[in-house]
């Protein structure tokens, strides 16, 4: 059909240069086997319509058609591309034209192609798993197919058929073009034989039957390997279904051992028990068709197991029909070969055959513990293991399925091999096409029968869900059961708990409102501290005025000096004109001698009250060093004083630290104390819901014996009080949500507090930093008032040399008083500094005085409330003791505890 083989290899052979692809073509067709290696008739030139070869019987039709009926197409995506591994041996028996690998369990045929048989790691996924959306290992368990699977797997479907009607198109072009080329090349090779001699014809046939052998060779080797993978994956699975098996034994005979000893808890409605018959209906109906798809199952296998042994049959008769022709030495050669791999391919047949006994035995097993253990109702845990026991033969079967299929992909290309003539290419062709319809009709089959799996798959969660609710239920009602018992029997011991723990919180509270008292009274001493300070500041303050009106006379003073001496420095010169007048004018010396002496005169009277002038001046400033140096000293008294009241108060702000830790842990202990409330609440909630039970109780009791009216109007009575202890708890659960309330706000309020605290210690801080200033400020102040004195003490000395000396001493002395000014102006400033600072402190320590005394007022309503509700909790626990000792009459119980509690709420 396609021309001869042998130039076909021959052109692949020189295009390719020992790739495994042509470049034209694309890598995800496989090439029909029977394109080639038919090299026998080569030499001869037949052609499509040559003569040679006999046309298939109708038995041989018949096994082929029932071989085909099992397998299913593949088709391919266009992200997959099926390569060969570096560690996987490569194949010397591909047929076709395809260079890339295919896994172990693919069947690929493609419209008019035939089968390329091609091996790849036994462990990849197979692609008719693509085409039916079933991505499954073949050793892994079958599982059901969802909705949206499904339409992604038809999505590819119509994805893969466009791609696959392209490609087709690019075939015919490359089939067309192949045709011609190998026209051309059979006449240049016809002439290129003619013109060799007969020993280089003897020594490339010597050639190809050692490339035939190592290839043969070859495929053995990866034949073996991959026997040998097949029956490590059958080791592991056998494995895996005896550890499921051992697990169902372990299952089934702890369920054995329960179900006999286990005693009937709860009581059976009639509603239950109609609930579990009908659900106990659908699982044995579901049983009923589990075991039908069994049956169908087998039913497969047997059907396998008939093409298999139309195979066989098929098989012996070509190796007959091959044996009756004569043909030459490598003929014979090839037909060993094929001998050999039909034998090993039987053999192979026979061992599935018998792992499938073997799994039919399982089955009857299995079905016989269906039959034992599904009698009654079915269990969760054995649901589940019987389905995945199903999912595993499944998954075996499947597998198996493939491997049938990939033998019969060998013993086709066995028999493509074993065609000799284009006739029976030709009929073959059409068997295929006859082939490939009974494999559609046989998908749409397979498809309906998964698509029944999944609908009882779903089933089957379904119906395990429901009982495991129901056991979920069952175990729940015991454990309820058991906690009210363990309930009954701790609630004596938890009343005199609370009775204890509301002892100690009593006296704890005393001891706190002592504590709060003492700390009462240190805030009122402080404040008295407070007054005093305050007093002494406006004293300095008043004493500050005073120096700086002093301050302002002597600047006064200083200036007129200043302006006398400008005066006198002018009547100097003014003289020393006269003088020298007198010296031009020697004839008026009488006149001028006496004027000289009157001057003199006059200069040793100025000379004199200057010098008086400055003693007075000297002791004015003695004595405003003298007063300066105690106002100093009373300063620094004053400062140590303030020192030591900053240190008390630092004192009693740890005081105060202590008792805002000592608050933060009372409000924990009464956060305790209400959880433990809280507790036993739950604890009367839960006496409540028993008091409820017993009253249905009593109800059912009250149905089976009507004509006992004690014993309803005890019933009466007892809803009643199961009312009025609703009613009662409901209050409860109000006074400790309005407890809660209050511990929340105290907690806020303590937060406050230690915000308050951290404020007023920042603040200390920085007043500790200010008067350290100010003591290093008075350190400077005395060190500048000492030299100054030295200064003066020495210039005072050196006045009496000249006068130019002294209006020096005023300058320096003026420069002085300036220095002296800015002392005081910053002893001022430091002051003022000081008032602010204390009124500051001042105000923050009224406002924690307010502060608290609003606590205080708050502890004590907490502390009122509280005991009021240990009073009441301590009356309610004794008067449902009572009502557990005396179970009649409640009624006048309850209202004399009312009465009590009610009286005791208004005292307090």
């Amino acid at each position: 059909m396609y021309g001869s083989g042998r130039s076909v290899g021959k052109v692949e052979g020189n295009h390719s240069g020992g790739s495994n692809q042509s470049p034209g073509r694309s890598p995800r067709l496989p090439r029909s086997p029977r394109l080639g290696h038919r090299r026998t008739n080569s030499s001869g030139g037949s052609g499509p319509g040559g003569p040679g070869g006999k046309t298939l019987s109708m038995e041989n039709i018949q096994s082929l058609n029932a071989a085909y009926a099992t397998s299913s197409p593949m088709y391919l995506s266009d992200n997959e591309v099926v390569t060969s591994g570096p560690d996987l041996p490569k194949s010397t028996m591909t047929l076709g034209r395809s260079g890339g690998r295919v896994p172990y369990s693919v069947r690929t045929t493609v419209m008019g192609s035939s089968p390329n048989i091609s091996t790849g790691a036994p462990g990849s996924v197979s692609t008719d798993a693509i085409a039916f959306g079933d991505h499954r290992m073949p050793s892994t368990l079958a599982s059901t197919v969802p909705h949206s699977l499904r339409q992604a797997r038809d999505n590819t479907i119509m994805d893969l058929q466009t791609q696959l009607k392209e490609v087709l198109r690019e075939n015919e072009l490359l089939r067309k073009e192949v045709d011609v080329k190998e026209s051309k090349l059979s006449s240049s090779m016809n002439s290129i034989k003619t013109f060799w001699s007969p020993e280089l014809k003897k020594e490339r046939a010597l050639r190809k039957d050692e490339a035939s052998k190592i290839a043969v060779w070859k495929e053995q080797y990866r034949v073996v390997q991959e026997e040998n993978q097949h029956i490590q994956m059958t080791i592991q699975a056998l494995q895996d279904e005896l550890r499921i098996q051992r697990d169902l034994n372990q299952l089934f005979q702890q369920d054995s051992s329960i179900c006999p000893g286990e005693p009937l808890t709860a009581e059976l409605t009639e509603e239950n028990f109609q609930r579990l018959h009908g659900e106990h209906e659908r699982q044995a109906k579901e049983l009923f068709l589990l075991r039908k798809t069994l049956e169908e199952m087998e039913l497969r296998i047997d059907t396998q197991k008939q093409t298999l042994c139309a195979r066989d049959e098929s098989i012996k008769k070509l190796l007959e029909m091959l044996q009756s022709k004569g043909l030459s030495a490598k003929a014979n050669e090839e037909d060993h070969e094929r001998t050999r791999r039909l034998a090993d391919a039987e053999m192979h047949i026979h061992h599935l055959e018998s792992l499938l006994e073997q799994r039919e035995k399982e089955m009857v097993l299995l079905r016989e513990d269906l039959h034992r253990r599904f009698e009654g109702a079915p269990e969760s845990a054995k649901t589940k293991a019987l389905q995945t026991v199903i999912e595993m033969k499944d998954s075996k079967i499947s597998s198996l399925e493939r491997g049938l299929r990939d033998l019969e992909d060998e013993i086709q290309m066995l028999k493509s091999n074993g065609a000799l003539s284009t006739e029976e290419r030709e009929e073959e062709m059409k068997q295929m096409e006859v082939y490939r319809s009974h494999s559609k009709f046989m998908k749409n089959k397979i498809d309906q029968v998964k698509q029944n799996l999944s609908r009882k798959d779903t089933e089957l969660l379904g119906l395990q869900t429901k009982l495991e609710t129901l056991t979920n239920q069952f175990s729940d009602s015991k454990q309820h059961i058991d906690v009210l018992k363990e309930s009954l029997t701790a609630k004596e011991q938890r009343a005199a708990i609370l009775q204890t723990e509301v002892d100690a919180l009593r006296l704890r509270l005393e001891e706190k409102e002592a504590t709060l008292n003492k700390k009462s009274k240190q805030i009122q001493e402080m404040s008295e501290e407070k007054g005093t300070l305050n007093g002494e500041i406006h004293d300095l303050k008043d004493m500050l005025d005073v120096k700086e009106r002093k301050v302002n006379v002597l600047q006064k003073k200083i200036e007129n000096l200043q302006e006398q001496l400008k005066d006198k420095e002018k009547q100097m010169t003014s003289l020393k004109e006269r003088v020298k007048s007198l010296q031009t004018d020697t004839s008026n010396t009488d006149t001028a001698l006496t004027t000289l002496e009157e001057a003199l005169a006059e200069k040793e009277r100025i000379i004199e009250r200057l010098k008086e002038q400055r003693d007075r001046d000297e002791r004015e400033k003695s004595e405003e060093l003298e007063s300066s140096k105690k106002e100093l000293k009373e300063l620094k008294e004053r400062v140590s004083l303030l020192q030591g009241e900053l240190s008390d108060r630092e004192a009693s702000l740890l005081d105060l630290k202590e008792h805002a830790s000592s608050l933060a842990s009372s409000g924990l202990k009464k956060d305790s104390k209400l959880k433990s409330l809280e507790i036993a609440l739950e604890q009367k909630k839960e006496e409540y819901t028993k008091l409820d039970s017993q009253l249905k109780k009593a109800q059912s009791a009250a149905v089976e014996a009507q004509a006992n009216l004690g014993l309803s109007e005890r019933i009466a009575t007892l809803e009643q009080e199961v009312a009025r202890y609703k009613e009662d708890a409901g209050k409860a659960q109000a006074e400790v949500d309005r407890l809660l309330e209050i511990l929340r706000e105290m907690e806020n309020e303590k937060n406050d507090k230690d915000r308050k605290i951290s404020e007023l210690e920042r603040q200390m801080k920085d007043q500790s930093k200010k008067v350290a200033n100010l003591k290093h400020k008075e350190q400077v102040e005395k060190n500048r008032n000492a030299q100054l004195m030295e200064e003066a003490r020495k210039r005072e000395d050196n006045i009496s040399e000249s006068s130019q000396q002294i209006k020096d001493s005023l300058q320096q002395k003026d420069e002085r008083i300036e220095e002296l000014e800015e002392a005081l102006r910053e002893s001022v400033q430091i002051t003022a500094e000081r008032e602010m600072v204390l009124a500051q402190e001042e105000s923050a320590r009224a406002n924690a005085e307010k502060q608290v005394r609003t606590h205080q007022t708050q502890v004590r309503r907490s502390s009122r409330i509280i005991n009021m509700h240990f009073l009441s909790l301590s009356f309610m626990s004794f008067f449902f003791l009572t009502l557990h000792i005396v179970h009649l009459p409640y009624f006048y119980f309850f209202t004399f505890g009312s009465n009590l509690f009610n009286t005791l709420y208004l005292v307090l």
